[in-house]
């Protein structure tokens, strides 16, 4: 969930609260003498601003000492608030939160349909199967293009990843699914994604794309169970016209 970026922030306030905490509480055994338990307790209190009151009479040192260690607080506590508060708003607006809500939306999904891509011939797919009524969930590593996808089919489910990933794959429903497609431009990526539902799910129907020959029968060994050549269609339809 968190970053690197978000980590070390978060290593910042938390350092910064225990160096406040020491400070005040070093400052208590100096200043008026007390225990470190004394000094820690009326540090946490001033910290927390709860008002229990004064732990011992406090000598006038010793109230500028605690004045000062309420400003200092109310400044850090500012600080503290303001970036823990920008964090979960960059997790929000990051898409992190959107993204674990789509995942726990697909986890209820069967008999869906994955499609791998987001490019012409995807869109046409999606395009088919959500004017049926189909479930589809949209795999592509394209996050734009999938955003225009979600605007112009709001029943679509988006996942913003590598297609030929076995774990985005099982994000996607795979084990639930009944049919992917394989759609991307990368005839290795077609391939490997095809490879991967074979192997973790022998009943889903798996299409794939494929405009290399030796590519296409690689498929077929996997157990690809429909191989389309955009270019071959074409060539024959062509040549159909041309024909007739």
């Amino acid at each position: 969930m968190w970053n690197e970026s978000v980590t070390r922030r978060l290593l910042r306030v938390a350092a910064g609260i225990i160096m406040l905490t020491a400070t005040g509480t070093i400052g208590y055994m100096a200043i008026e003498g007390w225990s470190a338990r004394d000094g820690f307790f009326m540090t946490v209190i001033t910290l927390a601003t709860v008002g229990y009151g004064e732990t011992h009479p406090l000598t006038p040192t010793g109230r500028l000492f605690t004045t000062g260690l309420i400003f200092i607080c109310l400044l850090s506590m500012t600080y503290f608030t303001a970036t823990l508060t920008s964090i979960l708003l960059e997790d929000d607006l990051s898409g992190r939160r959107f993204r674990r809500r789509t995942l726990k939306m697909i986890e209820k999904l069967t008999g869906h349909t994955i499609v791998c891509g987001s490019g012409p011939m995807a869109q046409a797919v999606i395009d088919r199967l959500m004017k049926k009524g189909i479930a589809v969930v949209a795999i592509d590593s394209d996050g734009a293009q999938l955003a225009a996808l979600k605007r112009r089919y709001r029943g679509l489910y988006t996942i913003d990843g590598d297609a030929s990933s076995e774990l985005t794959l099982a994000e996607a429903g795979l084990l639930s699914a009944r049919h992917v497609v394989a759609a991307l431009d990368s005839e290795v990526d077609n391939l490997m994604i095809a490879i991967t539902c074979k192997d973790m799910g022998s009943n889903i129907s798996v299409f794939a794309r494929s405009n290399d020959s030796a590519v296409a029968s690689r498929m077929r060994k996997a157990g690809v169970d429909e191989i389309v050549c955009p270019n071959q269609l074409c060539g024959d339809r062509f040549a159909e016209l041309i024909l007739a």
